[in-house]
């Protein structure tokens, strides 16, 4: 007999559980699933970085079920880690486009010139989003608020973490991808316990606020030893024409360009072009190319043949 039923969340994601919470900070209510790694329940002792995502609606589904295999991958081995990713909830799940432009996007940080409401009325007219939904999203483009997320994610969400599961503090990481992946470059140049972090084909635009928060730090001459930033683009986001290339294709290139010409004291900086990918598939192989530079266990000689 053939039964449509709803599975179990372990049924996709194994060793995943899954919690609801309202962020003081942002006014507002995420979902965040929690995987551990294969062995967390008899490696009694030992703690785990924690490693935080945005946008988990997409990311966890695209990423968790990998745990296993990137553990204990013969060739590129990556040390175990927690994966904590931070999504959204009940009416938020179906406006994903307009709320999350809230909190990825820096306070201040400029539209491309072609965004306005004309623009958005194409997503409508494509089904991405609903007339209600496209007004909040010009709210949220026009008032963004990555600040409050990010006081969220360190102030409420990681110590809850933190109490709850075996967290090593030492390696804590963030990863984002599109306007995650600006939210990452912002946090990475903000103070905060995020060491090592990932942005993947960033949404930066020419004049994002990135840029001014970079010109900061190098005048105050401020020390960033320990910390590490690993930038991704895609290949097609620099090579083909499309919308990208506008933001990812030039404003990640030129950040890539100022960190390797003015770097930050103590910052390790890298990047890499993920070939043949486009914005729409470069999500897991972006995640991969972090895990791989950040959290290694090869040899450095293998590190450096598998980026």
């Amino acid at each position: 007999m053939w039964t449509e039923t709803t599975p179990l969340l372990a049924a996709m994601l194994p060793g995943t559980r899954y919690f609801e919470l309202e962020s003081e900070a942002v006014g507002a209510q995420f979902g965040v699933w929690v995987t551990t790694p294969p062995r967390y329940e008899s490696e009694t002792e030992r703690r785990y970085p924690a490693i935080y995502q945005p946008d988990g609606n997409l990311t966890a589904p695209q990423t968790a079920p990998a745990m296993q295999m990137v553990r204990d991958d013969p060739i590129n081995p990556v040390e175990p880690f927690i994966q904590v990713s931070v999504g959204y909830t009940g009416e938020d799940t179906t406006r994903l486009l307009a709320v999350r432009a809230r909190d990825l996007l820096p306070p201040g940080e400029p539209l491309l010139p072609t965004t306005n409401p004309e623009s958005l009325d194409l997503l409508v007219q494509a089904g991405y989003l609903d007339a209600d939904a496209a007004k909040l999203y010009w709210h949220n483009l026009q008032n963004p608020a990555a600040d409050k997320f990010l006081s969220f994610l360190v102030d409420e969400l990681h110590p809850l973490i933190s109490g709850e599961f075996r967290v090593d503090d030492t390696s804590t990481g963030l990863w984002g991808f599109s306007y995650g992946g600006l939210f990452a470059t912002y946090a990475a140049l903000r103070r905060t316990p995020f060491s090592r972090i990932g942005a993947g084909s960033p949404g930066i635009v020419p004049q994002s606020k990135v840029f001014e928060l970079y010109d900061s730090e190098i005048k105050d001459e401020a020390d960033y030893s320990g910390r590490m930033l690993h930038m991704t683009v895609c290949e097609t986001e620099v090579t083909a024409v499309s919308p990208y290339q506008a933001y990812v294709g030039r404003g990640a290139t030129d950040f890539i360009t100022q960190a390797g010409k003015n770097p930050l004291s103590g910052f390790t900086f890298s990047s890499k072009i993920i070939p043949a990918e486009s914005h729409a598939t470069g999500l897991a192989a972006s995640w991969f190319s972090f895990l791989r530079h950040c959290y290694s266990t090869s040899s450095p000689e293998a590190t450096i043949m598998c980026q």
